[in-house]
């Protein structure tokens, strides 16, 4: 089995346009604040799972940082995101932007430590907890 999803998935853009969403684009945001924007614009909440390998492989292609207790979008992303900026259907726009990023197992590594010193669980438990998930 593999030790990391290598391959973009539909909650990976959804969680990118749900920190978009909950910065503006500017600043950085919680994981339950993303995680509610993503509630408000999908009616869905990913599982953990999901949450730690869309962040993983966001951090991955340095589209995600986190700051302290804050998940930011990075200036690369930013820049990216420009080109699709308007598209009618963002969320495939984002998908297609993604799938031009290549992930390699080595690119993983580092955004998998950085996720457990970010307590990423604890975050997604305090959420299901405060919001009932």
């Amino acid at each position: 089995m593999a030790k990391y999803n290598l391959t973009w998935q539909e909650t990976d853009a959804q969680l990118l346009e749900a920190l978009l969403l909950a910065t503006g684009g500017e600043g950085g945001a919680s994981l339950q604040n993303m995680l509610l924007m993503m509630d408000a614009a999908d009616g869905d909440v990913p599982t953990l799972q999901e949450v730690e390998q869309a962040l993983e492989k966001l951090i991955a292609v340095k589209y995600v940082r986190v700051q302290k207790n804050q998940l930011s979008l990075s200036p690369l992303f930013m820049v990216d995101y420009e080109d699709i900026a308007g598209a009618e259907d963002e969320q495939q726009a984002i998908l297609n932007l993604l799938q031009r990023k290549e992930l390699t197992p080595e690119s993983m590594d580092e955004p998998k430590i950085l996720l457990k010193k970010y307590k990423v669980r604890n975050y997604y438990q305090a959420y299901l907890e405060q919001f009932g998930g």
